[in-house]
């Protein structure tokens, strides 16, 4: 049963912190124990409770931003095994699905227990140096190997379990989860892929060939990339475009699917692809 439920918040989403005071009332007006963080806490009204810890202390994450929120608050609730749902306070929001209006009515709905988790496939990253793990994290959106700013095409070289795959002259690649197909890979031309499906996809960026095209891989398939340059350009690994790792000649970078799902909390039971013209098209 759900009591403790943390609020997280983009201050810079939700200025004047008027819709988190609304979640926080509504948290309370239905029996739970609305946590926020402590430099929010004078912000948020008399019902809020101040929490060093949030992921530690809650059974159920709301955060109030966009998508970029969202992840954010996915990312931290992995290791603690949390449900995260989204209030959308941001320009696109795929996965921050309640709007602002709608607080109160997905308030009461997780009230009477019409809340349903989704589990989403999650992205294992390492970074390996000359033979130990210099560099390892998750990626639930995407995990991308690109060039430095200034630096020349990257020569990226593609095994899939210990199988040589093809080499891609270009900015970059992409691998990203189902979910993530929806972001940065979708700018990149690639697939549009439902969210509970399991497998990846790695799409080129901006590729200096004519035959370039997204591949989709397996969920137990091993993904290495390495640099065809032999040190003479410059790359990053970065994981849902914050957390990354600047890459050295001979850098191997492993990708695979994580052990464990993060869990993303719905309670409108929502059509993907209604969602997707919304989001998309505009209606």
């Amino acid at each position: 049963m759900l009591k403790n439920v943390g609020v997280v918040v983009n201050k810079d989403r939700d200025e004047g912190y008027a819709h988190t005071r609304n979640l926080v009332d509504a948290l309370y007006d239905k029996g739970f124990t609305p946590l926020v963080s402590p430099e929010i806490r004078p912000y948020t009204g008399p019902h809020a409770v101040a929490s060093e810890n949030i992921y530690e202390e809650a059974d159920f994450i709301i955060c109030v931003g966009g998508d970029g929120t969202f992840l954010s608050a996915a990312r931290a609730a992995y290791e603690y095994r949390l449900p995260v749902l989204g209030i959308n306070r941001g320009a696109v929001g795929f996965l921050a699905e309640v709007e602002t209006g709608d607080i109160r009515m997905a308030v009461d709905k997780m009230a009477r227990g019409e809340i349903t988790v989704q589990s989403r496939m999650v992205l294992d990253a390492s970074v390996l140096r000359e033979g130990k793990t210099v560099f390892r994290d998750i990626a639930i959106n995407d995990a991308v190997v690109s060039r430095v700013a200034f630096s020349r095409i990257l020569r990226l070289r593609v095994n899939m379990d210990g199988r040589y795959v093809d080499s891609f002259p270009g900015d970059g690649i992409i691998v990203s989860t189902p979910t993530g197909s929806t972001a940065y890979s979708l700018s990149a031309g690639g697939p549009i892929v439902q969210p509970e499906m399991r497998l990846m996809v790695l799409t080129p960026i901006c590729p200096h060939t004519l035959y370039s095209r997204s591949l989709i891989a397996a969920e137990d398939k091993v993904i290495h990339i390495t640099m065809d340059d032999a040190g003479e350009n410059q790359a990053m690994l970065t994981l849902d475009g914050r957390k990354g790792l600047e890459l050295k000649p001979g850098d191997l970078v492993e990708i695979r699917a994580a052990a464990q799902d993060a869990l993303f909390a719905s309670v409108s039971q929502v059509n993907f692809y209604d969602v997707l013209r919304a989001k998309i098209h505009g209606y």
